[in-house]
């Protein structure tokens, strides 16, 4: 019986396959190609036009990064705000921390919602927790003239070459992320690959510093992403991260698979030519 190969790219000239089962679905909705394939090493993967967006056996680390880094970093995050993440990977980790008060998250396509509550229960049933609030509208639109503000805010979206994606990373719109930031706020948000990718991290990198007075990469491991260490974003107004951070915190009844308070300073140690290329 010949295996399911699911192909992906990593550059022009490097593929990867993975051995698969097969596909469990397969959709087209008004945004996207929404399939969920089961493969033999990562198990169940969620793939949105022909590229990962999670795989069952890694997503821990991306969601862990993603939210722990800014939320450990900042003196006391009690509202957030999530662009995307329909998987609910993102808010199943918000959720964690005891002092937060409201999660809104904003998600365009409301079949990941769905398909992610049927085929990857453990992150989608966190969209329906008491204080989590999921509004279906563009996160673009949403911020716009935002009067609400947030203390973190988290930008959990697929990458730029997406069509939907490709005005979250522009000027405008993070500006209006920073106009809806606490004085304290810190916003994430995901990059890209540092070394197949790195010319789009740093295009992405010098958009923010356009907006944020402070803008610092950290990487970590998402074997099923890339060969190389996948980058996120810390912008904030005036914070530092892990400067009064809420490290004492960690521990004491918090549970988490990748990270932990040296992972977190680990994560901002860059390479010397990735120090070089943002320091340009």
């Amino acid at each position: 019986m010949v295996p399911h190969i699911f192909r992906y790219e990593i550059s022009p000239h490097i593929f990867v396959y993975l051995e698969c089962k097969g596909i469990l679905y397969s959709s087209q909705s008004r945004f996207q190609k929404i399939e969920v394939v089961e493969s033999l090493d990562f198990g169940r993967m969620l793939v949105l036009d022909g590229v990962i967006n999670l795989t069952e056996r890694d997503e821990y680390v991306y969601h862990e990064m993603l939210v722990h880094v800014p939320l450990f970093s900042h003196p006391n995050p009690s509202k957030v705000l999530i662009v995307g993440g329909g998987d609910g990977g993102t808010a199943r980790e918000v959720v964690k921390h005891e002092g937060i008060s409201r999660v809104q998250q904003v998600e365009i396509d409301e079949e990941v919602i769905a398909i992610s509550k049927e085929y990857f229960p453990s992150l989608g049933l966190a969209l329906d927790h008491p204080k989590v609030n999921v509004l279906l509208m563009d996160a673009i639109e949403y911020v716009r003239g935002l009067e609400e503000k947030f203390d973190v805010i988290l930008i959990d979206s697929t990458d730029p070459v997406i069509n939907q994606s490709e005005g979250l990373f522009t000027v405008p719109f993070y500006t209006d992320c920073l106009n809806a930031l606490t004085e304290q706020g810190i916003l994430a948000a995901q990059v890209g690959d540092t070394y197949f990718e790195t010319n789009l991290v740093l295009s992405v990198v010098t958009t923010l510093k356009e907006v944020f007075p402070l803008v610092r990469i950290y990487l970590a491991p998402i074997p099923s992403y890339t060969l190389a260490p996948y980058s996120f974003a810390f912008c904030s107004k005036t914070i530092h991260p892990g400067a009064g951070s809420r490290f004492s915190l960690f521990g004491t009844g918090f549970q988490a698979r990748y990270y932990n308070t040296q992972v977190h300073q680990a994560a901002f140690a860059l390479p010397e030519h990735l120090k070089r290329e943002l320091e340009k």
